[in-house]
């Protein structure tokens, strides 16, 4: 690892405002080196550290709400799990009747810190601020589809070691839920300022990596050598580890 235990938190329940970190003292909040997990914009303000840096990874927003839709479906524990239960809300419903919010431009949410806006008031407003958050705070957002390369990134800014991985938690049914053209069109519509905020940091990202030719380099070896680390790791069972 890159940092010891006590140097590294894991924050929770995002929409509750990370209460888990929130309630640290003091002398626990001086020792993190590395915060992460899903929050919104603005917990470096619990921090009484001279600079901090952000970081974070983006998705297209129709792979990114069927993912969020099942990953609901399959994990009873999830906040939203005991409601979709109740209704047996379909997709489309959880944009017209539920007003679930990490379905409604949830990337421009976290990003610009503006987390608990009504259902469908976020705006061009939003926009501008998690543009102005990322220039400001993000040297690296990254983009799922070119995720090694964003780790390459990260690894050559903060001078970690090589950030071998393997995939968890991911569903790999040949049957993927297939939204019909009513729902895409929801989906689509009510996420519009994600879509905006996606394509900046697209082309962002590449020209992030144009600046760092080296990257494309390391690129093929590392993934070779990280599609060897994950066959190794698949075949051993996993257990899961909490910081806290």
């Amino acid at each position: 690892m890159n940092y010891r235990k006590n140097e590294r938190f894991l924050v929770r329940e995002m929409w509750k405002d990370n209460p888990n970190f929130k309630k640290l003292s003091d002398a626990e909040r001086a020792r993190i080196k590395l915060l992460y997990g899903h929050m919104g914009f603005g917990l470096h303000e619990y921090l009484n550290h001279s600079h901090v840096e952000y970081f974070s990874l983006m998705r297209p927003v129709v792979p990114r709400i069927i993912s969020l839709y099942e990953h609901i479906l399959r994990f009873p524990d999830h906040h939203f799990a005991a409601e979709m239960d109740e209704h047996r809300y379909t997709l489309e419903e959880l944009f017209t009747k539920a007003n679930f919010l990490p379905f409604d431009n949830c990337q421009v949410r976290m990003l610009s810190g503006n987390m608990h806006a009504p259902f469908g008031t976020i705006g061009a407003n939003d926009l501008q601020k998690a543009i102005s958050n990322i220039e400001q705070h993000f040297p690296i957002v990254g983009i799922q589809e070119r995720f090694d390369e964003f780790i390459l990134l990260l690894q050559q800014r903060y001078n970690w070691k090589i950030p071998y991985y393997r995939r968890l938690k991911v569903n790999r049914s040949a049957a993927r839920y297939q939204p019909d053209a009513s729902t895409l069109d929801v989906i689509n519509t009510c996420n519009q300022l994600d879509h905006e905020l996606y394509l900046y940091v697209c082309e962002r990202f590449k020209k992030q990596l144009s600046q760092h030719p080296e990257i494309a380099k390391k690129f093929p070896r590392y993934q070779k050598r990280n599609h060897y680390f994950s066959m190794l790791m698949n075949a051993l069972p996993f257990v899961a580890k909490d910081d806290q």
